[in-house]
């Protein structure tokens, strides 16, 4: 038997940095190999050693697919070696042969078209009985006949629809079987589905996604008693399981991640015709590699309700009409235009009139968003009436997304964020636009580690398209990368912070201090404006310890790190500022706009309103519009904090508050 190497490197192929990797080409290569030459490539392309074809790889040769049948081979090899299979007892081993022999011997062989499709029919088995290969299902029945049921892991919003983790399995040629793991979502067959059409419905979906990145792979669907049974990759955890471990809240770093591995995901969705519809964070799994992936992606419109009271009489309701009440969404992510079907009164064929498109992922995508970034669900304590009034009628974002800005994440990302939530959905940004994003802030975390680091995956041999600096030894000083404090900060590493700044001050002296201390990020904010928008008083107060940290320091947009401490809501930062002797009578625009009060006034937080009010700041300021502090905070509906300022003083804003008619 034949051992396989890479033809590049000489090497025999193994099961981990030697793991055969196939090209867009069909030319294949060990990870190792590949990976050395994409470190090398300037775009997300690589172009293959033999045939000169350039794939599209992405962020990483872990996307490409393995080489199952050279898998295949290995095992084959293992297992004779150690004195199993074909009778021996001992292993017959020729040479070591590259893919290139293979093809030199075959060329040197004359062959009519039946040997020809007898080796490819041999090869294609040959793959199936790979332990690792990916299952084969076909609408009906096909390849693989067995599934078996291991464990039940949830269930679905629609009653008869649960999830299991299953082992799959069938026949092939001489015998030979394979077994894979796998996730069914299993769905019972009600009166009045129309079986065929949703069997098609779902053989149309795999087609169109068999070939998208970063997705959840749906195989088939498999007919199982009185259930259909929906084939799907097996996954270890997902974006809600890993908020649960961080105490509700992801790092600015698995935001940024998580977030481009789904923008990725979407945006090949969206080019396949697939509206996604279910995005949230527990439908965003994680991979074997700890990359998120998109999972129940176009499922909602097939497995909807076989009839809905609100479908019209000339619809056929189970093909044509969706809304909330047959398709089942959360209603804490769903767009406003997916509640219920557009009404056209002078189009009688409206079947593309049902409001849902490829902007109503990209709320969904917003409200997952919030709740990474705050660790809080949207819309949380409503019901679905509520959220419907509030989203639909009332036209409002969700509250939780006010806490965004404190979450210690870039304002072009909340800003996004708020963009993916306008109510017309052609102001909604796209996935293309939003990945581009995320990729521009991941080049500014000066480290690349897995995405996932507590997940306990082996993430040996990824390879990034960020650039990794050199290691820094611990408390060494990064004379190269001023940026290592505001990484820190953004981790919330207190410690870190505190021996960075002791080992700058006590070997540079104070000069260098005091550029670490107002060095700036693409945004123009210091350490301290980062520390003021995590909310995080200890940091704040660490960074305050020297006398060189400037507490009124501007950023580019002219804010103060008061005003991040007041966004985020933390008494405690605006207490430490205070102390400091922050000014809390300035104001924004270079002078001329609103002061710090009437910022406090826009995020309503009575305490941190009390700690300015009681350190000077006036509560009768008008901004350049006109509008009192009081105004400010009566017209977005904050009593508590218009009860603070009437109360330390904010009486004669009265009378502006009067001539505006709000009562």
């Amino acid at each position: 038997m034949k051992i396989p190497c890479c033809s590049v490197c000489q090497t025999r192929y193994n099961e981990e940095e030697r793991v055969p990797l196939l090209l867009q080409c069909g030319h294949g290569f060990c990870r190792d190999c590949l990976s050395r030459m994409f470190a090398a490539s300037s775009d997300a392309t690589l172009a293959c050693p033999r045939c000169r074809h350039v794939s599209t790889v992405g962020n990483s040769v872990q996307a490409l697919r393995k080489n199952y049948a050279v898998l295949a081979l290995l095992h084959s090899t293992t297992t004779a070696a150690n004195g199993g299979g074909g009778g021996g007892g001992g292993a017959n081993f020729d040479c070591d042969y590259t893919d290139e022999e293979e093809e030199e011997e075959d060329g040197g062989r004359e062959e009519d078209e039946d040997d020809e499709k007898r080796r490819r029919n041999s090869r294609e088995s040959q793959a199936s009985s790979s332990g690792g290969c990916e299952p084969v299902i076909e609408v009906g029945g096909g390849a693989h006949q067995d599934l078996k049921l291991v464990r039940r892991i949830g269930e679905g919003r629609r009653a008869g629809v649960e999830m299991w983790m299953a082992v799959i399995g069938g026949g092939g040629e001489g015998g030979r079987r394979c077994r894979h793991s796998v996730a069914v979502k299993k769905v019972a067959v009600v009166e009045g589905m129309d079986l065929d059409w949703v069997q098609g419905k779902l053989e149309d979906l795999r087609r169109a996604s068999m070939w998208c990145r970063n997705v959840c792979t749906f195989h088939g669907t498999m007919r199982v008693e009185d259930s259909l049974c929906l084939v799907m990759d097996k996954c270890y955890g997902s974006v809600q399981s890993e908020m649960q471990r961080n105490e509700g809240r992801l790092t600015l770093e698995q935001v940024l991640r998580y977030g481009a591995d789904i923008a990725r995901g979407v945006v090949e969705l969206h080019a396949a015709g697939v509206v996604c519809m279910n995005l949230k964070p527990s439908n965003l799994l994680l991979d074997a590699n700890g990359h998120a992936v998109v999972s129940d992606y176009g499922l909602a419109t097939i497995l909807k309700k076989p009839s809905c009271w609100k479908a019209r009489p000339e619809c056929d309701s189970a093909k044509i009409h969706s809304c909330m009440e047959c398709i089942m969404l959360s209603p804490h992510y769903t767009a406003p235009e997916a509640w219920e079907p557009v009404k056209k009164s002078l189009n009688l064929f409206w079947d593309d009139g049902i409001g849902i498109s490829s902007e109503s992922d990209a709320w969904s995508f917003g409200c997952t968003l919030v709740e990474m970034c705050t660790g809080s669900i949207p819309w949380a304590g409503l019901s679905a009436e509520e959220i419907y009034r509030a989203v639909v009628k009332a036209k409002k974002l969700p509250p939780q997304y006010a806490s965004v800005v404190g979450g210690g994440i870039p304002r072009e990302l909340w800003k996004m964020i708020g963009e993916c939530l306008q109510f017309k959905p052609s102001k909604r940004p796209t996935f293309s636009a939003m990945l581009a994003i995320f990729l521009r802030h991941l080049q500014e975390i000066p480290r690349s580690p897995p995405a996932s680091p507590d997940n306990g995956l082996d993430n040996k041999g990824s390879v990034s398209t960020v650039m990794e600096p050199s290691p820094v030894p611990e408390l060494e000083v990064p004379q190269e990368n001023p940026n290592q404090l505001h990484r820190l900060v953004s981790e919330g590493d207190t410690p870190g912070v505190r021996d960075l700044l002791a080992k700058a001050g006590l070997e540079n002296g104070s000069n260098y201090l005091s550029s670490l201390l107002e060095a700036e990020n693409a945004d123009g904010q210091t350490a301290l404006h980062l520390a003021c928008r995590r909310g995080s008083a200890e940091l704040v107060e660490t960074i305050l310890e020297y006398r060189e940290a400037n507490v009124d320091v501007l950023d580019k947009d002219g804010d103060p790190p008061l005003v991040f401490a007041l966004a985020a809501g933390s008494p405690e930062c605006v207490r430490s500022l205070i102390k400091r002797n922050a000014n809390v009578q300035s104001r924004l625009r270079d002078g001329f706009g609103p002061s710090v009060a009437h910022v406090c006034a826009y995020h309503g937080q009575p305490d941190c309103m009390r700690e300015l009010l009681l350190a000077g700041a006036d509560p009768n300021a008008v901004d350049d519009e006109g509008e009192s502090v009081l105004h400010r905070a009566i017209s977005k509906k904050y009593t508590d904090c218009a009860l603070v300022i009437l109360e330390n003083g904010g009486c004669k804003s009265m009378a502006i508050v009067n001539s505006k008619n709000l009562t």
